[in-house]
């Protein structure tokens, strides 16, 4: 389907670059709705898998950044990495 002339002439697959270091970008379905004054695709990144694991750590259960560490030696959760 992503490779349809129809669908990519329509922009109903759009390029969002990434931020990890991957030069491929990531395929993402476009607008369906085509007005003038509304973007074709995500004027915005969706973030990665695990990227807002420490925030919503710190916010909804108040987990300090000692037992983040301890959680991710013990292999519950992923280090956070420097890009995220």
């Amino acid at each position: 389907m992503i490779t349809d002339p129809h669908v990519r002439a329509h922009n109903m697959i759009v390029e969002v670059p990434r931020t990890d270091g991957v030069e491929q970008p990531v395929l993402v379905p476009g607008n369906p709705v085509k007005l003038s004054a509304v973007a074709e695709g995500p004027e915005t990144r969706m973030p990665w898998v695990g990227e807002h694991t420490a925030e919503v750590f710190h916010r909804e259960l108040g987990l300090n950044d000692a037992e983040l560490e301890q959680l991710a030696s013990d292999g519950v959760i992923s280090a956070p990495t420097a890009d995220q």
